[in-house]
Parts: structure tokens; sequence; C-alpha cells
């Protein structure tokens, strides 16, 4: 599962010679990837409705756009870009305690083109989704194990001791 790189920065506007012209300043990068933190956040908050699961195969149906761009128009309509935002939002505020930017905040900051955040966004659901299963059932494995323990066991066969 790699982690995501989210560049945030201020948007400047300036006038220069009569015009008006901008320019990014403050810029600040933030590692970003979906935890369990993360996602009990956004359904705490609100800002995620259902289960990014949902969202899993709405990606799916979009996967091929590169081979079939006659399907691009149609597999857009199945992402709102404020969503894919909310999850980024997600991404950066779950993995980092210290984030302390609102949703309005962090969308002020985020200026990223619209092929980039899907990207983005693309990228930390397929991460979520492909976390390897088997490290669950090992885990609950490995805690549910009886353990041995030093010594004489508590209980004696009858018949042992005669």
């Amino acid at each position: 599962m790699a982690i995501q790189i989210i560049t945030l920065k201020e948007l400047d506007v300036y006038e220069e010679n009569g015009s008006f012209k901008e320019r990014y300043i403050n810029e600040k990068k933030i590692p970003a990837m979906l935890t369990n933190y993360s996602l009990k956040m956004g359904k705490d908050t609100g800002l995620t409705q259902g289960s990014l699961l949902g969202d899993v195969i709405k990606l799916q149906a979009i996967q091929d756009i590169e081979e079939n761009p006659e399907k691009a128009a149609e597999a857009l309509t199945y992402l709102d870009e404020v969503e894919c935002l909310k999850v980024i939002y997600l991404a950066c505020s779950g993995l980092n305690k210290s984030f302390d930017l609102s949703f309005d905040l962090f969308v002020s900051k985020y200026h990223e083109d619209t092929q980039t955040t899907l990207q983005t966004y693309a990228t930390l659901i397929k991460d979520l989704v492909q976390k390897d299963p088997n490290q669950f059932a090992k885990g609950l494995n490995e805690s549910t194990k009886k353990k041995k323990k030093k010594g004489k066991p508590k209980h004696q066969n009858y018949r042992s001791n005669q």
C-alpha cells in the first residue's frame, strides 16, 4: 500500500502591469492513505454516506477508458469530484493526527486538476481494497490461539496421579 503525497497551497491573485495574475504560495506536502480511522472519521462527520466499496465498483466501470475513449463521458458520470475530494481529505486527516484543516479549508488549498484528483482518488480506493485480506485472518488466528502455560497443567488426569 503506497502512501500518496498531496500538495496543498494557497492561491494568490496579484496585479502586475494592469492585469491580474495568479501564483501559488505556502506549498505544503501531506502524506495520505486511507486507514480504518479515516473511514470512521468519514462516517462520524457525515462526509461519506455509504461504503467505499461501492466506489470501487464505480471505478471498475471506468477502468478501460484509455482503451475506449467513447466510454469516458459515460464513465465520468459515475464520479463526483466533490466526493473524490472528501476521500482525499479523509486520507490526509486520518493518517496525520495533527491535521487540523476543515474540509472547506482543505478544498481551498487543494488546486489539482480534475484528472489528478480522479487519479489520486482511484489510487487511494484501490489501495484500500487491495490490502491483503489474509492479514485479518492471520491476526484473528494469532489473537485466538491458546497459549501454552509453563509448569504443570491446571487439570491433571486422575490416573496419572495414582
